[in-house]
């Protein structure tokens, strides 16, 4: 599955480019919150979440929370309306609590983890998953270079994903293109997020269609 990321698309034309997408065949968008504290960036609020469902209600909204103040902003993107949202593990010291906070909000529930936190921090929390979030990158800013070691930790997730005999979707994010895609896809991965090649190289179309070749 591709998720495009909206990060990247043209702020002055948001509806547009998600549009382009939706028409390629896009039925889920990555939406990138940032606090300017958990990572040095800034980026969208729930206002931005409750008007693309309002815009594009059969489309699903996930809501990737890079935030360490998860008691003020994860209610706020749960209230907005979000389908999936993926808070990171190194947020919270209570992972289990926000789990079951989403789940009783009929919230699918998703974890990040950064490219320096052990994978096996996530193996407690999987059977309360919905997807793991393996970032290829250090989150905060896109257009990103894949990082290498990324494959070895993804083959290291899906096997311990095997291990606890679960059906979990793997999640990539950061320098995914038609080469680091095929890569991720060959070691576990089942759902790219991709930011920079689908909207700063022309046909978001074409973009799209090009991932979709190797998405199989």
């Amino acid at each position: 599955m591709i998720a495009p990321s909206i990060l990247n698309a043209d702020n002055m034309h948001l509806s547009r480019d998600i549009k382009a997408a939706i028409e390629s065949g896009i039925d889920r968008f990555h939406i990138d919150i940032m606090d300017g504290y958990f990572v040095p960036n800034l980026s969208y609020g729930p206002e931005l979440v409750k008007d693309f469902k309002r815009s594009f209600p059969l489309t699903g909204a996930e809501i990737h929370l890079m935030s360490n103040n998860l008691k003020i902003t994860l209610p706020l993107f749960v209230e907005a309306g979000c389908d999936l949202l993926e808070f990171h593990y190194e947020a919270t010291d209570n992972p289990s609590y926000w789990l079951k906070y989403l789940k009783d909000h009929n919230v699918r529930r998703g974890m990040a983890i950064n490219p320096s936190t052990p994978v096996q921090k996530v193996r407690p929390f999987l059977k309360d998953l919905d997807q793991v979030l393996l970032m290829t990158v250090k989150p905060g800013f896109g257009g990103q270079k894949f990082e290498e070691k990324s494959v070895e930790r993804l083959v290291e997730l899906k096997n311990m994903i095997k291990a606890e005999n679960l059906n979990l979707p793997i999640e990539v994010d950061g320098g995914i293109d038609r080469e680091t895609l095929k890569i991720s896809r060959d070691a576990g991965a089942t759902i790219f997020v991709v930011g920079s090649y689908i909207f700063k190289n022309g046909s978001i179309k074409d973009q799209v269609m090009k991932l979709k070749k190797e998405d199989k």
